[in-house]
């Protein structure tokens, strides 16, 4: 008969019962109406605070009035600029949620933590010989500890993840999360076991920046333990598990992809770490050998830190057609050529039904209670369990009996919303699909209000632990996760309203502790980094396009702009014409604006325009590119710089807070402005602080070819036709081409087609102009790795050559004095050559480097040690 674990009226981990007033001047010195029945972090029964919360108020009361809420706009600002966003698993549009911080901290006293580390590492341990015995011997069902309907009626249980442990095998669990929650009684409880791919760890790092910077003074003076060691036995733990090149071996991140929950942290996890971002599509299987496809060809992969699915991971042996997996990893790992953490099949211990077996597993693999005991559980397949379950429907918790990340939210939302009758039938139809669980009421912590205010939100803490040989290392903090649900015993599943950095404080001075270590042994001079993945190569290309892209559109609309909210010109300006037929090929306004007929049967583009730039949805607009350039940067945010993202994220957040049905003139002018400027930084900081690796040459490939198009495109519209060109419009050009000044430098007021063409269209001295964007790419796209036995250029090689050539051997002067004589098509024909051959250069380069179109790679020919 299977006994459900019984609520405890005490504990080793309850806290303690001393407390004090707050400080008038701190924040936690406003009112404040604890829960009734919940057991509370900062305010003991009496109302005063617990020891180490009135330290922190006690810090916090020396502040200014208002300090505490200015440091805290400042932080906010913190957190827009670097982006951070999460999307939750059973979110079917996976749309990312801006992420919500508390800044008061979580505190718990280190004597306290301790402890609850004492029974995560037991728990670990326990569930790691659990799992290799699962998917190994199975003695625990030849035993009878576990029903072997526990295993063979999971669905996550799969013949490829059964196998025997080898000699040196790291076993099943490297790393281990736990959702932990206090009853009334303040003792610390198990609500869930994360062991597929516990996420969370990354946003842990992210508070610990945000608050430790908003209030050093007391993170100093609480002895606030580090996280780093943690991150430092992760690493370690994850280069011992490699199988070759143990001095340096080359471990990946496998990420769902920027559409998937939990990028933001995949990214920042990979740079925290110094880890390789890779995609499903980014790795290839050669041989029962995993490797990273980069620009250079293959390289091998040692280690993968897996966040997909495990059933997700290989759709040749598991079935589907995901795109976040790789054909034949399974073969792979089973030929001990690459290791992955956690191990495929590492989730099949999340589920509930597991969690009303542990005091039985832990007497049986341990010979030990368990520490840190979970929440009562009691399975339905068992018939005295059952008969419990039913008997008590009302003050359970009925959850389905196995557990699969990510698919499970629709069900429990569908099984609380059932009458108890209905709920019983559904039980007894298939009473091994069910558990019942105790009801935990959460614990509750103050938090901080933009009225200055205080309130109590109910809480779960994610802690962490990672292998570290036979034992685990566990996080000196951990996230906790907020929300003010009247539902104290909410699911730990279910998305949180806000988050808070956890403090484990001490009464001792803290070791300074980084990841950045100095070691005996010589490293090897290098000019490069790692290699880059071609699908990394890919984003950078068209990152570098799209950047330009909406510079030109920004430019372009600000000449617009000016001269529409201008006293005299506006539409009856002589360069408006052509003007509107550069935004017509910039697709920022419909065709039909430009041809006669058509036009006078559509709104007045003086006022359908300004509303239009603001319109995300709008094809060709101005705020539609700048969320492409979003999208795209997201994708490779852990290759760019921190300032960089910064920079994108400010001019996306631009639009995001525009309103486009209030939009005119006045706003598209500020807003040009403001864009031109950050594209420029964007500019400094690709140019002066980037190394000149490949990285940056895709990235620039794409900028210069993207220049050279647009500044083709509004020669062609301005000059290539028939109507005499207005000194109004030759101003217009060289002001959106950002030229106007070195122009006038050379001639003063001096407007003439070919100086101008001169300085736009072959001037290699200009940094703007078509020759000088054709010069750099010839540069780049020779420093391209190629096969040197090839005997003849590339399709690449040798359209670049040709447009250089045909530029640098155009005559400005002759091109001019024909088209004084009527004759533009000297001049045209020249301009729709460059706009058509530089597609085609962007064409070539992605066929031959970015999807893996050029000659077949040779295994064979790849030196690989061991």
């Amino acid at each position: 008969m299977m006994q459900g674990q019984q609520q405890s009226t005490g504990g080793p981990w309850t806290a303690g019962n001393g407390a004090a007033p707050a400080p008038t001047g701190s924040p936690l010195a406003a009112a404040y109406c604890p829960v009734a029945g919940a057991y509370d972090e900062a305010y003991a029964a009496d109302g005063g605070l617990r020891p180490r919360w009135q330290q922190l108020s006690g810090l916090l009361g020396r502040f200014a009035p208002g300090e505490f809420s200015r440091r805290w706009q400042e932080s906010q600002r913190l957190i827009r600029e670097n982006g951070l966003a999460y999307s939750a698993f059973g979110d079917p549009q996976h749309q990312p949620r801006p992420w919500q911080l508390d800044p008061l901290p979580m505190v718990a006293p280190a004597d306290e933590w301790q402890a609850v580390s004492a029974g995560l590492i037991q728990r670990a341990q326990l569930l790691r010989m659990v799992l290799d015995d699962l998917f190994g011997p199975q003695t625990l069902i030849r035993r009878g500890v576990l029903p072997a309907a526990a295993l063979f009626s999971h669905p996550g249980f799969r013949r490829p993840f059964h196998r025997i442990a080898n000699e040196g095998d790291p076993g099943f669990l490297q790393n281990y999360a736990a959702d932990l929650s206090r009853a009334a009684d303040g003792t610390w409880w198990v609500l869930d076991d994360r062991t597929e791919s516990p996420s969370g760890a990354g946003f842990v790092l992210e508070n610990r920046v945000v608050v430790s910077r908003m209030l050093p003074e007391a993170f100093r003076a609480m002895y606030v333990s580090r996280l780093a060691p943690f991150f430092i036995s992760w690493q370690e733990q994850l280069r011992e598990l490699a199988r070759t090149h143990r001095d340096n071996p080359r471990i990946v991140v496998l990420s769902q992809g920027p559409h998937q929950p939990d990028f933001f942290e995949d990214a920042y996890l990979a740079r925290y770490l110094g880890y390789t971002l890779v995609e499903g599509a980014d790795l290839a299987v050669r041989n029962s050998r995993v490797w990273l496809k980069t620009l250079e060809g293959l390289s091998p992969v040692d280690v993968i830190v897996r966040r997909p699915n495990s059933d997700l991971c290989d759709p040749l042996e598991l079935g589907g057609a995901s795109p976040l997996g790789v054909p034949g990893l399974m073969q792979a790992v089973r030929c001990g050529n690459v290791v992955v953490a956690n191990p495929l099949g590492s989730g099949l211990i999340e589920s509930p039904l597991f969690m009303a077996f542990m005091p039985r597993l832990a007497a049986a693999l341990l010979g030990e209670k368990l520490k840190l005991p979970g929440v009562a559980t009691w399975w339905c397949g068992e018939e005295a369990s059952l008969k419990h379950v039913l008997a008590n429907l009302p003050r359970l918790r009925i959850k389905s009996a196995f557990r699969r990340r990510g698919r499970d939210t629709a069900q429990s939302h569908e099984l609380e919303g059932l009458a108890p009758e209905q709920l019983a039938e559904r039980i007894k139809a298939n009473p091994a699909a069910f558990v019942g669980q105790e009801v935990v009421h959460r614990s509750t912590a103050p938090e901080w209000n933009e009225a200055g205010g205080v309130r109590p939100v109910h809480l779960v803490v994610r802690a962490f632990a990672a292998a570290s040989g036979d034992s685990y290392t566990v996080l000196e903090g951990g996230l906790a996760r907020t929300d003010q649900s009247t539902a104290p015993n909410a699911d730990s599943d279910e998305p949180a309203e806000k988050s808070k950095d956890l403090w484990i404080v001490g009464h001792d001075e803290v070791e300074h502790v980084t990841l950045l270590a100095k070691r005996d042994e010589p490293i090897a001079l290098r000019r490069a980094g790692s290699e880059l993945p071609s699908r990394v190569a890919d984003s950078a290309f068209w990152l570098g396009r799209q950047i330009e892209r909406a510079e030109a559109s920004a430019r372009l609309l600000r000449t617009v702009a000016l001269r529409m909210s201008s006293e005299s010109a506006g539409q009856a300006s002589p360069a408006m014409p052509a003007l509107w037929r550069v935004l017509a090929e910039q697709g920022q306004i419909e065709p039909g604006f430009v041809v006669e007929g058509i036009r006078q049967r559509l709104p007045k583009l003086e006022q359908s325009l300004p509303p239009m730039v603001f319109d995300a949805t709008q094809p060709g607009s101005l705020a539609g590119v700048v969320a492409q350039t979003f999208r795209i940067a997201s994708q490779v945010r852990d290759r760019i710089s921190v300032d960089s993202w910064r920079v994108i994220k400010r001019i996306q957040s631009q639009f995001e807070r525009a309103d486009a049905a209030s939009a005119d003139w006045t706003r598209v002018l500020n807003l040009s402005n403001e864009l031109i400027i950050d594209f420029a930084a964007i500019g400094g900081m690709v140019s002066e602080s980037m190394t000149r690796t490949q990285l940056f040459r895709f990235l620039d490939i794409g900028r210069r070819l993207e220049r050279a198009l647009q500044l083709a495109t509004l020669l062609r519209c301005s000059f290539g036709g028939k109507d005499p060109v207005s000194l109004e419009l030759f101003e217009a050009v060289l002001e959106i081409a950002d030229s106007l000044m070195t122009y006038r430098s050379r001639y003063l007021a001096n407007l003439q087609l070919a100086t101008v063409l001169d300085l736009l269209l072959t001037d290699e001295t200009n940094p703007r102009s078509i020759a000088y964007q054709l010069s750099l790419l010839e540069g780049h796209i020779a420093e391209l790795p190629r096969d040197a036995r090839r005997p003849r250029m590339d399709a690449d090689q040798r359209l670049i050559t040709s447009m250089s050539h045909v530029v640098r051997l155009l005559d400005v002067e002759a091109v001019a004095e024909a088209q004084g004589l009527g004759d533009e098509t000297v001049l045209r024909d020249l301009l729709e050559r460059l706009e058509a051959e530089l597609p085609q250069l962007s064409d070539a380069i992605a066929h031959r480097f970015l999807v893996h179109a050029g000659p077949a790679i040779q295994i064979s020919s790849i030196h690989y040690d061991g």
